[in-house]
């Protein structure tokens, strides 16, 4: 104990300022947390406030502009608080240009990541919550930066995509879709009846299923194969909801068609045993 409180009483000064400035730090990094959560609530706010915008564009904006503010206040608190540990700002900031021009050489790819961020955002070619395809990457988009964009696969994994290396994006969530409903047909059946029976499912489709927004007309036969033919619908829906309007199609026409006593066509094989088929030659000769 002796030797603790003379190391105290002998670097009291020295204790005292590293106290000072850790206090300093504590409060100014205090500031930066309550500073930016406030800035981030009020961004919040007004983008709630704007009409104009839907949903997920507001929610990509938000995203951006709260990360924005995040690393404009930490930076300000980085150099807020290089003065107490002795380095001095305006040292720094004489040297920054000969800094910047070596990072800049160094980290092209990083603003080349920046810049196109920047034009896909102002573009608006995606915002959270899109389903794309986005170089062969298909899933729903969870975040979107200035540097990099994530997206979820159906899996569930998360893929991270540097806004530089995007080179093409299909967004199924822009416009509406179409659901395409082929359905394979015995030629035992006629193609007037089961045209009926598909347009009358359609037709039901339409008036109970929200995501279907426009038109469910029957095509007609679209292709003739060798024991089948095919008739195709459509049906036009709401953005990235035709999977499922297809999937409830086939299976409201698949129970039609069954209180119809309409089979689906199947493939039958037939296996011909070599010793019998000799046994009924032989017996056919006598």
């Amino acid at each position: 104990m002796d030797i603790f409180w003379n190391f105290i009483i002998t670097h009291e000064d020295l204790l005292k300022k590293i106290g000072w400035n850790l206090g300093k730090i504590a409060l100014l990094f205090l500031f930066i947390r309550i500073g930016s959560g406030l800035f981030i609530r009020l961004t919040r706010k007004i983008l709630t406030m704007q009409a104009k915008l839907d949903v997920r564009r507001r929610d990509t904006l938000e995203m951006l502009i709260s990360n924005i503010i995040r690393y404009t206040f930490y930076f300000i608190f980085l150099l807020t608080i290089l003065p107490v540990f002795g380095i001095q700002i305006g040292a720094l900031l004489a040297g920054a240009g000969v800094v910047g021009l070596a990072i800049a050489f160094a980290a092209q790819s990083l603003l080349k990541d920046f810049l196109n961020g920047f034009f896909l955002l102002f573009e608006d070619q995606f915002g959270v919550g899109d389903q794309v395809d986005i170089n062969k990457v298909q899933g729903k988009v969870k975040s979107v930066g200035l540097r990099v964009t994530s997206i979820q696969v159906w899996t569930g994994e998360v893929v991270f995509i540097p806004n530089g290396e995007i080179k093409q994006v299909t967004n199924f969530s822009k416009e509406n879709s179409f659901a395409v409903i082929d359905i394979k047909i015995g030629y035992k059946t006629g193609a007037d009846t089961a045209i009926d029976l598909i347009k009358q499912t359609m037709d039901e489709l339409k008036e109970t299923e929200a995501d279907i927004v426009g038109d469910a007309p029957v095509l007609g036969v679209q292709e003739l194969n060798d024991s089948t033919y095919t008739v195709r619908a459509i049906a036009e829906c709401k953005p990235n909801t035709h999977w499922g309007v297809q999937r409830l199609a086939k299976q409201r026409i698949r129970a039609l068609f069954a209180e119809h006593n309409i089979d689906l066509p199947m493939s039958k094989i037939v296996y011909l045993n070599e010793n019998a088929t000799d046994h009924l030659h032989q017996k056919s000769e006598s």
